[in-house]
């Protein structure tokens, strides 16, 4: 399994709880259209950020560059978690 299949295999997975196949059986169906809508649009975004970065040759600067991304999830996902630092 190379890394794209994984990412779909987690995306459909995430989806499914989010269509009350999980553990969000009661999330509206509008809200829900609306969050995949921008999961969608930020995937393709990232694509375009990768493909930018691949294009400019500057290896150290697109670590730092995705480093900083890499940041701010963590800090979105460890407020999920219940703030823990």
């Amino acid at each position: 399994m190379d890394n794209s299949d994984l990412l779909n295999k987690v995306h459909s997975r995430v989806v499914d709880e989010m269509l009350g196949k999980g553990r969000n059986p009661g999330a509206q169906p509008a809200r829900l259209k609306d969050l995949m809508q921008k999961d969608q649009n930020l995937r393709k975004a990232i694509a375009e950020f990768y493909v930018a970065l691949n294009a400019l040759g500057d290896p150290a600067m697109a670590v730092d560059m995705i480093a900083e991304h890499v940041a701010i999830l963590i800090e979105m996902i460890n407020q999920y978690k219940g703030g823990s630092k």
